[in-house]
């Protein structure tokens, strides 16, 4: 019998600005000190839906009001330029922007939305709290308000997946993102008020968005020091997610975990700036 081909046909990472953490600060049992990661934009291939993104990453629209951008960088220590936005890297690849109809988006954070305004005609995708938020406007960052696209923005809301998945019992609630069951969503509140990460089945790759900073804080047991919890929206959702994550990182060792600044999918492979998950 003829193997099936992969609906999701590869998933390509793309640094769109960078970030500086102090692990040494965040984390009261780590002495890693200042590290500068990137702010990563997934392309996913679907071989049927076609291209689409995951988040957006920095563009220069974030710095289109000095002001709020020179305020936002006060806690978050952002650097880029125009050539590091999705849009600049794409043409760079030869990828019309214009074929992007998708934005599948784990939260809203300006960081992961900043690109947005330079998006043609597309579709957003998350779960219904993360697109309330958005429909309400309902977001706690000015600077977030000030990056929306004013157009009017067709906006999805995932169903909830009825088939199996390692992931069910570590969340109350699994969505099916894009109703073929290739990538699921999950709940991961407690950095923002809503939060989604996407979990590949095929692939078995966990997008796990700003839930932690990086796979380090799973695979070496880090601890968030006061300072880091200061920062959640949520501090004690934010724990019990990070609880959550570890105990799936534990029980299901083929689970590969990526995050919103994860800097290892460039370092496995220097060759190739964009490895893909296929």
């Amino acid at each position: 019998m003829k193997k099936q081909a992969p609906k999701i046909a590869s998933v390509r990472y793309f640094p769109c600005g960078q970030e500086e953490f102090d692990f040494t600060e965040l984390f009261i049992n780590s002495e890693a000190g200042k590290q500068q990661l990137p702010v990563n934009v997934l392309l996913v291939e679907h071989r049927k839906l076609g291209n689409m993104l995951i988040n957006t990453g920095c563009a220069e629209t974030l710095k289109k009001n000095p002001a709020l951008y020179a305020k936002y960088r006060l806690k978050h220590k952002l650097e880029f330029h125009k050539k590091d936005s999705i849009i600049a890297q794409l043409e760079q690849e030869s990828i019309d922007p214009v074929c992007i109809k998708r934005v599948l988006l784990t939260h809203t954070s300006p960081e992961c939305c900043g690109a947005l305004p330079l998006l043609q005609k597309y579709e957003l995708i998350s779960s219904a709290q993360v697109m309330c938020l958005i429909k309400l406007g309902r977001m706690d960052e000015d600077m977030m308000k000030s990056t929306m696209p004013k157009k009017s923005v067709p906006i999805l809301a995932a169903g909830i997946y009825n088939g199996d998945s390692p992931l069910k019992p570590y969340f109350k609630w699994v969505f099916d993102v894009l109703g073929d069951g290739s990538v699921l969503g999950v709940d991961l509140r407690g950095h923002t008020k809503e939060m989604m990460g996407f979990y590949f089945t095929e692939s078995k790759l966990f997008y796990a968005a700003d839930a932690a900073v990086d796979e380090s804080v799973l695979e070496e047991g880090l601890v968030p020091s006061e300072k880091l919890l200061e920062l959640q929206a949520y501090p004690d959702e934010y724990l019990s997610t990070l609880t959550t994550l570890r105990r799936l990182h534990r029980e299901q060792p083929d689970i590969r975990f990526v995050f919103l600044h994860s800097k290892s999918v460039y370092e496995k492979n220097e060759d190739n700036d964009q490895p893909s998950a296929h």
